[in-house]
């Protein structure tokens, strides 16, 4: 009996190992930070974080069985991939739509913002079409490339940001700090995929470091991000 007791809280803290880890801690933190900052604001598009971070949090919860299945029987149909490539439509949407509404407030910035939409958009049809297990396997190019855009978005923001004639206190401007976390962590994500294949080439074992890289990244980006949130509900709140 005892035995049996001690099997079963080992097998219920294995499973609340496997659910709660630092990606999703950090996701569920920022998105009740989201919800209890922004939920009257009267930004839409700082009101639609809140959704982004809910869908965010549920992909990646229930990505972990799915995992699981995908480790007993590694074939394509039982790959969680094809849940990634459903999110990363929502990211895209997501993301360009929150530069589209920065980067507008000094620029005209929709023909930038389609652009880069359409070119994603191809990308994705591309890699669903290219490889044999199609929506099973992840659109790596898709995400590299959109990574790659939302670094350029995020510096050009800097630009203009620099460039505008009022002043802007960055230490509670929400803009800066939303945008200072996306491209920490895309411009770090982007650096480990780079860096990847040649470290497993010289040293395996050093491909340890990459995951403590990305947990270090996921931080940032939540912590920026929250941040973000708390500013734009102290902004509101003393307008």
């Amino acid at each position: 009996m005892v035995a049996y007791a001690q099997t079963t809280v080992t097998n219920i803290r294995t499973t609340m190992l496997q659910y709660f880890t630092i990606y999703t801690i950090a996701e569920l933190a920022c998105f009740f930070i989201a919800l209890i900052c922004l939920i009257n604001d009267k930004d839409f598009n700082w009101r639609m974080m809140i959704l982004f971070m809910l869908v965010t949090c549920m992909v990646e919860m229930g990505a972990i069985p799915l995992k699981a299945v995908y480790r007993h029987n590694p074939i394509p149909a039982n790959s969680s991939a094809w849940i990634y490539n459903i999110l990363l439509v929502i990211q895209i949407s997501a993301f360009s739509f929150m530069f589209y509404n920065l980067l507008n407030k000094y620029t005209r910035s929709k023909p930038l913002i389609i652009g880069g939409l359409a070119l994603l958009l191809v990308i994705y049809i591309y890699d669903l079409f290219t490889f044999p297990a199609g929506v099973f396997n992840y659109n790596a190019d898709t995400y590299s490339v959109m990574s790659v855009l939302f670094i350029f978005y995020s510096l050009y923001y800097y630009y203009l940001l620099i460039s505008a004639e009022e002043y802007a206190d960055i230490k509670t401007h929400a803009d800066f700090w939303w945008v200072t976390g996306t491209l920490f962590f895309f411009f770090g994500s982007t650096a480990c995929n780079l860096f990847y294949n040649m470290l497993t080439k010289v040293s395996p074992g050093n491909t340890v470091y990459l995951t403590h890289i990305g947990n270090v990244l996921i931080i940032i980006l939540y912590g920026c991000w929250s941040y973000s949130f708390i500013c734009k509900r102290w902004i509101t709140s003393n307008k």
